[in-house]
């Protein structure tokens, strides 16, 4: 599951905003008359500040003193809760006004709608403001930020990384800023706009935890999984979490690293991190992967005994699919004792005709004559009646020298249609 990331909200802290505005006032009062007739601009930017306002370091508006005085009372109404009337006093300043003094009622206004909830609107606002003629350039782009963090809390996905897109091809931005870029192209299944940005947000700072699987998974989708690996291997070492070694084992797996996959999964059991039943089955199914057909076995044994866990429990349930399983671990082993004990388990435990047939093709093949018969026997029991059954047991009764059901074997096998059946009961015609 691709990590999502929350943008960041629109406004500070109240305790900053009336820091703000109690020095606001105390620049108004000192001199007095003095400024009343004067530029007020630093006062008007310090009360925008907390309202998405512009750039102290970049204005150079003037306003006049009634300006400043309805702006520094709206902002405190603001700071009292009241957004709804500031909403739309400022919207309707904002009528009134030009240029900048125009945009510090929009971007007041916007404010207050983002605080009343109505995301969309204050979006717009901000909009509006940016493009007005005479903002300064660093005040718009942050008016564009805020824009695309509004549209995307109001669920204009599309709109809004468009505008958060926009904001970042134009100049430096934080590494948060980058990584929400790489998540919300990640989650609306932009893999490769997610790689781009993934290139640019690992430089502004290296992935850790969420992001580190949100990484992960954008390489997994763009098939850089070497790229993946080298990350998931990144967060190993200090990672506890059985789901970060599981998915370092499935990128194994993909790149058919099987062994490497196996003695990870081994080293996350061995740590502790993972444990269980499923985990334990996870262990033998790796080994069986990795070419360890033994080792597989080895593990299901263990994994049977009533000494498996602390209890005194057995980790795995003692199922005909985990016996045959068991079976043919030791096959591949090319173990024959074990196997062939274990597929006579198998047979005995399922009762299937299809475990009897491989029971006794096995022992056929490894010359096994009295456990091949045996074997033969419990599939005709079990309704066996083809041409390869009457085959393989006449040929088995022949090793054996039982020469009389040699050949009523042989009879069966040729009215069948089995091919050889002609020239074996020539063989014991005379016997």
């Amino acid at each position: 599951m691709v990590a999502k990331s929350t943008p960041p909200q629109d406004a500070d802290s109240a305790e900053r905003s009336r820091g703000l505005m109690a020095r606001a006032r105390q620049l108004l009062t000192r001199g007095g008359r003095r400024l009343t007739r004067v530029t007020l601009v630093s006062t008007c930017l310090m009360l925008m500040m907390e309202v998405g306002g512009i750039s102290a370091a970049h204005a150079a508006t003037r306003v006049s003193a009634e300006v400043a005085g309805q702006l520094r009372t709206l902002q405190s109404r603001l700071d009292e809760g009241d957004y709804d009337a500031v909403g739309e006093r400022a919207e309707r300043e904002a009528k009134r006004q030009r240029g900048e003094v125009r945009a510090l009622y929009l971007s007041l206004a916007a404010s207050a709608r983002a605080r009343q909830g109505d995301q969309a609107q204050a979006a717009r606002l901000y909009a509006e403001a940016r493009r007005l003629p005479g903002v300064n350039a660093s005040q718009a782009r942050e008016w564009l930020r805020r824009e695309a963090m509004l549209r995307l809390r109001a669920g204009e996905r599309d709109s809004g990384i468009a505008r958060l897109a926009e904001y970042l091809h134009g100049g430096s931005a934080s590494a948060d800023d980058l990584w929400l870029a790489v998540s919300l192209e990640a989650n609306r299944g932009d893999w490769a706009r997610a790689e781009d940005w993934l290139e640019r947000a690992s430089k502004a700072s290296a992935p850790s935890g969420d992001r580190l699987k949100l990484a992960v998974s954008v390489y997994q989708q763009t098939g850089r999984h070497g790229a993946a690996v080298a990350l998931v291997e990144q967060g190993l070492g200090e990672s506890r979490d059985p789901q970060d070694w599981q998915r370092a084992v499935a990128l194994y797996q993909r790149l058919n690293q099987n062994t490497r996959a196996a003695s990870t999964w081994e080293a996350a059991w061995a740590a502790g991190i993972v444990s269980g039943s499923d985990a334990y089955q996870q262990r033998v199914d790796l080994q069986l992967a990795a070419g360890a057909p033994a080792r597989a076995a080895e593990l299901i044994k263990a994994g049977l005994s009533k000494s498996a866990t602390p209890e005194g429990q057995p980790l795995l349930d003692d199922t005909p699919a985990l016996r045959r399983q068991l079976a043919q671990a030791w096959t591949a082993a090319r173990d024959v004792e074990h196997a062939l004990k274990a597929w006579a388990a198998v047979s005995q435990q399922s009762q299937s005709l299809e475990d009897a047939q491989q029971y006794a093709e096995l022992a056929y093949d490894w010359g096994r004559w009295e456990t091949a018969q045996q074997a033969l026997a419990a599939a005709g029991e079990r309704g066996d009646d083809s041409a390869r059954h009457w085959l393989l047991s006449g040929v088995v009764a022949s090793q054996l020298e039982q020469f009389d059901p040699a050949r009523e074997a042989f009879k069966k096998a040729q009215a069948r249609g089995a091919e050889g059946a002609d020239a074996w009961l020539k063989s014991v015609a005379q016997r």
